[in-house]
């Protein structure tokens, strides 16, 4: 004797699945903006480094550099906890969206069969 599911059910647990999947989704790319924004911050943040030393250079401007070197080196420290932070909510995050996207895709292609089948013509005994 072969179970036939109810594609209705079916169909309303792929609904319920995409739904899961498109919040992970959305939160995914959430945490990967941000971790974006923060590579390029960081990035930024090292094309404004300047040589320290020349001959020509005054001590006010080399005092100047010292601290701009400072600050950007704060700036670098600060950044690079945020990304560290990012990061790993981002590959917590990774598993839950892959789930969630292969449900999804499994109770989908579920529903198409449970239809195809239902539309067939019954097989009398």
């Amino acid at each position: 004797m072969t179970r036939r599911t109810d594609p209705a059910a079916l169909a309303r647990l792929a609904s319920l699945a995409a739904l899961k999947r498109d919040a992970e989704l959305a939160r995914l790319a959430g945490v990967a903006q941000s971790r974006g924004r923060l590579l390029s911050a960081i990035a930024a943040l090292r094309q404004t480094e300047a040589p320290l030393s020349s001959d020509e250079e005054g001590a006010a401007l080399v005092q100047a550099r010292l601290a701009h070197r400072r600050w950007a080196e704060a700036q670098h420290r600060r950044l690079n906890q945020q990304l560290a932070l990012v990061t790993a909510d981002w590959l917590r995050q990774r598993p839950a969206a892959a789930q969630a996207f292969g449900r999804a895709a499994v109770l989908s292609d579920l529903t198409d069969r449970a239809r195809a089948r239902s539309r067939a013509p019954k097989e009398s005994p």
